[in-house]
Parts: structure tokens; C-alpha cells; sequence
């Protein structure tokens, strides 16, 4: 049977935000949010056809609370060093689940990059697989998969 990258994305961002960061989040069908995100941070998975990048979306609320639950401290010590840094290992783990349950022998993990998302920017990701996840029925983030140009799977 073939794995799902939808279902496949939302079991490995389950199991990291639950296992690593202590928070149990559901998932809503995409664009159910609206859409409002300030933290943005991706890493790739590539090879010599191409690239997929894995692109994560926060409310900083939350990445405030996750941070604060990864690095053992109260949210109002958290500051953006260590907000970004967290964000950084959340995608990187997620990266590296995706990577691992489809086996991707061919395809070397990169770097996460995180930068904070200004006012004008908006959420025009055009992606194969997207989801929406919430906190306590509250939108807290969105996930998405990019293949790439040239990119083959």
C-alpha cells in the first residue's frame, strides 16, 4: 500500500509535537484557518533531480508555548533566539520523520531555515500536500509539501 503524503505529514507532526514538545494538536481541513501565521521555517529533502521542501507556518503564541514546553522553562523567558531555534529542531524532526517513513534513500536532509514573516507577507503556498493544525480548537499552524521544479518522486 502507498503511503499518503498528507497522512504521512500528519502522523510524523503528531508524533513530534507530542513526544518532543508535549503538545497534542488536531487537524483541520486546509484553509479552515485564516491564514494568519508569523514564524515560517522549511527544510529540503534532495537529490540530484530536485528538491521537496517541507514548509512549517506557527502562530507565535504558539511556538511560544512549544518552546517553552522543549526548553523546560516558563513562555515569558522564551526570546526569539530561542523561539527560532526551536522551531528550527521542530522542522528538522518533521523533515527527518517524512524522510525516514518514505525511505528516501536517494535524498540527503538540509538545513531548516526560520525567519519571522513581516505584514505584507501572505500565505500563497501552492503545494501536493497541505494540512492545518489547531491547539485546543484554535488554529495554530499549517504544514505543506513542495515538489520543486525538476523534482521527481
Amino acid at each position: 500500500m502507498a503511503l499518503e503524503p498528507v497522512q504521512v505529514l500528519k502522523d510524523v507532526i503528531s508524533e513530534v509535537l507530542e513526544s518532543m514538545f508535549f503538545a497534542l494538536v488536531e487537524f483541520e481541513e486546509s484553509g479552515l484557518g485564516d491564514g494568519t501565521f508569523d514564524y515560517a521555517s522549511e527544510i529540503l529533502l534532495s537529490n540530484h533531480k530536485g528538491s521537496i521542501a517541507i514548509c512549517l507556518r506557527v502562530r507565535e503564541e504558539f511556538a511560544r508555548m512549544i518552546t517553552a514546553n522543549f526548553l523546560g522553562i516558563e513562555e515569558r523567558q522564551v526570546d526569539e533566539d530561542d523561539l527560532k531555534d526551536s522551531l528550527k529542531e521542530l522542522t528538522n524532526m518533521v523533515g527527518g520523520g517524512y524522510h525516514e517513513r518514505f525511505n528516501y534513500a536517494d535524498r540527503h536532509l538540509g538545513i531548516p531555515s526560520v525567519w519571522k514573516m513581516g505584514s505584507e507577507e501572505t500565505d500563497t503556498t501552492q503545494s501536493g500536500a497541505e494540512v492545518d493544525f489547531a491547539f485546543f480548537g484554535r488554529p495554530a499552524g499549517s504544514a505543506a509539501i513542495n515538489h520543486l521544479p525538476g523534482c521527481g518522486q
